[in-house]
């Protein structure tokens, strides 16, 4: 567990600088870098908003009431529990004001805007990490013993007025690792969160990829849960820019007025709801992934010097050998028209790795080949 200083947030999906900087056109590269549904936005999103183009001469409804309600319907909760953002980072961008935060502890090494959000907010960042020694088991003990001591006797006196502006951030399936927590360990450990006074933030950014594990249904009887979620990369739709959070009524009304006026579009909405509605689309994703997440597996660990750590989402993290440069291995690969995230970007991560989206079987077997002949040459 350590405390860290403000640093540059770093993202995947940066294919337009690559090719302006290598002198290449967008279309010949293969971005394994951001962990998005290789099948893109279902044909329906786009025939929605095709359909919606009439529309762009008004302002949206602020409220997006049609896509909350759909929502609503869908987890089973109430719309007044729902509000939308212009993509889930905006909604993490909200949080440590919305919650008066002076305090986080966050569940690494993970998504660096829950720091960055942090920080902005002049509240206090504290990494409780995963470690490589257990490939990147979600640290659900370290973070109950933390939780403990907080709540602890000897501990009351020092805590008692920082208890409520303190929250613990997990991302499940946590990126980069790709490692999930079961709804039964996050719902043991929330409990002792809301018994200590704590907030619990739960991003499940990844969790339709895995839709058993998430705890969404819980929060008609959770007060201090707030769980984010976001069309990106289960929907492919990275350039829509549409997610949401669910939490307590009051809770949800209070971010909601922090929110920028109209801060998702009429396009965005009616995307949405056409996303939701397409169940064909859910179901061949999540057969796909499953079935090409194990054959991608099964590839790379007849790669030599990789280390594959157990994945649940659209993405594999490896790690490389110790002697490996990741960041000349990165601009080799990009050389080469492949891009990967580098995963020594992300706070707390100290081995070499990479975290590489799975795409189609025959991107993967080409990013396979690329760094067996890579590997080769180290």
């Amino acid at each position: 567990m350590g405390d860290v200083v403000t640093r540059s947030v770093v993202h995947g999906g940066q294919v337009h600088q690559v090719a302006k900087t290598l002198g290449r056109p967008v279309s010949s590269f293969i971005d394994f870098s951001a962990s998005v549904n290789p099948f893109g936005p279902p044909a329906s999103v786009l025939g929605a908003m095709q359909q919606s183009l009439p529309s762009c001469g008004h302002y949206p409804d602020p409220s997006a009431e049609g896509l909350r309600m759909r929502l609503a319907k869908e987890h089973g909760i109430s719309s007044d529990s729902i509000v939308l953002g212009n993509g889930s980072a905006e909604l993490i961008r909200m949080l440590p004001l919305a919650l008066s935060l002076r305090q986080g502890y966050v569940a690494g090494p993970t998504f660096m805007e829950y720091e960055a959000s942090l920080h902005l907010a002049g509240a206090r960042c504290t990494y409780v990490l995963a470690t490589s020694a257990e490939k990147y088991a979600p640290p659900l003990e370290p973070l109950s013993l933390l939780v403990g001591a907080l709540h602890s006797g000897s501990q009351r006196a020092a805590y008692k007025n920082a208890k409520s502006s303190t929250a613990v951030f997990f991302c499940n399936p946590n990126s980069p690792t790709g490692r999930v927590a079961t709804a039964r360990s996050l719902r043991r450990l929330y409990r002792q969160i809301e018994r200590a006074g704590l907030w619990m933030v739960i991003d499940e950014a990844f969790i339709d990829f895995c839709p058993s594990h998430s705890l969404i249904k819980e929060i008609s009887k959770a007060r201090r849960l707030l769980i984010l979620r976001s069309f990106t990369k289960f929907y492919g739709m990275p350039g829509i820019r549409l997610g949401y959070l669910v939490g307590a009524p009051e809770t949800v009304a209070t971010i909601r007025r922090l929110l920028p006026p109209w801060s998702v579009s009429h396009f965005a909405q009616e995307a949405g709801v056409a996303a939701v509605d397409d169940v064909k689309y859910r179901q061949r994703s999540v057969k796909f992934m499953q079935e090409e997440r194990q054959r991608f597996m099964t590839r790379l660990r007849g790669v030599p010097g990789l280390r594959i750590i157990p994945a649940s989402a659209n993405f594999v993290m490896v790690e490389l050998p110790l002697k490996c440069v990741t960041a000349s291995l990165v601009s080799r690969l990009a050389r080469q028209g492949i891009l990967v995230r580098d995963c020594q970007t992300f706070s707390g991560m100290t081995q070499p790795a990479l975290r590489l989206a799975i795409r189609y079987p025959r991107d993967n077997n080409r990013v396979i080949h690329a760094l067996k002949e890579a590997l080769r040459d180290i």
